[in-house]
């Protein structure tokens, strides 16, 4: 069949593909070329659509979608990530679902793990991510500082080309990391979160506003990783040339060239209230400053009956 044909079968098939991906053959297997975005029905909503049971759960209800994408690096190595909404909760989560052996057993038994995201080289971001059975993980908006960057990196997402994603494996072992091309996905980032507001604002009619969880149940442990560890790309250093020359220069400031001042004219102290110079010890400067000797003269000795004593030498 002509990739032409294969087009043709696929909008008929799947009306919410983002773009058509030319399927190759080999051996019989058929391995996508492409990666694509697409969107669908929650699980919940999807399970009870058209039911005519009259007492069902609001997100059963209630239409919300989620945008996903797959990622086939071989055919035993392949995972799935997801933005969906979350019951109570106007900011959509993340779902990232992997090989069940890419979660360390610390992670399973505790039952949380820990991620970094990273969209093209902007700001990376630490989340916590429940884990669910066999081997999902899904990051929730538990906390304010989890649920403020969900909000950014949503954005993030819709305007980026590439989201990395690190989970950490514990202090001494590599994290594990998964490259996710946003290329589509701005033409679902809209309907998501439209849903996800929408059953948010019936949700809090119905059972209230959530209250979040302590900031640090989401702060990530020392031992999550090392403490270098960055999904950055390191900048090699060439040693101090090249220090200097990533260093921004500064321009330097020209003050100008001060007078010279003159030392003040020296007024010594009168009686009668006119202008004097103040000296060191801030005192008025007399005619004969306290530092001038006063030559052979002695100061004059008081009795106890209050009369001067004379001097013998005098």
């Amino acid at each position: 069949m002509k990739c032409k044909n294969i087009f043709k079968h696929l909008l008929l098939a799947l009306p919410f593909v983002a773009a058509p991906a030319c399927a190759v053959m080999t051996s019989g297997w058929s391995i996508s070329s492409s990666y694509i975005w697409r969107i669908y029905d929650s699980g919940s909503y999807s399970f009870t659509k058209g039911s005519a049971a009259k007492i069902i759960e609001l997100d059963r209800t209630i239409e919300n979608r989620q945008a996903s994408i797959t990622i086939h690096n071989s055919l035993t190595n392949k995972f799935t990530f997801k933005a969906a909404c979350m019951y109570q909760s106007a900011t959509p989560a993340f779902e990232l679902h992997v090989p069940t052996l890419d979660i360390s057993v610390n992670d399973k038994i505790r039952g949380f793990s820990f991620a970094r995201f990273l969209v093209d080289r902007g700001r990376e971001y630490s989340l916590r991510a429940q884990v669910v059975a066999p081997s999902r993980l899904v990051f929730a908006p538990i906390t304010a500082p989890q649920k403020r960057a969900l909000s950014d990196l949503y954005l993030q997402l819709a305007e980026g080309g590439k989201l990395t994603i690190g989970l950490l494996q514990g202090k001494g072992f590599k994290p594990r990391i998964y490259t996710i091309p946003l290329e589509g996905f701005l033409e679902y980032s809209k309907i998501v979160l439209n849903d996800c507001v929408r059953l948010n604002s019936i949700a809090q009619n119905h059972r209230g506003e959530v209250k979040l969880l302590p900031d640090y149940i989401t702060k990530e442990p020392v031992d999550a990783v090392e403490k270098d560890f960055s999904l950055k790309p390191k900048i090699p250093s060439d040693g101090l040339a090249k220090d200097e020359e990533e260093t921004p220069a500064v321009d330097s400031v020209v003050e100008p060239a001060k007078e010279e001042q003159k030392e003040p004219e020296l007024k010594l102290f009168t009686p009668g209230g006119e202008e004097a110079s103040i000296g060191e010890d801030g005192k008025p400067i007399t005619e004969t400053p306290k530092e001038e000797s006063l030559g052979t003269a002695t100061e004059m000795a008081i009795d106890s009956d209050g009369n001067a004593v004379k001097n013998s030498s005098n």
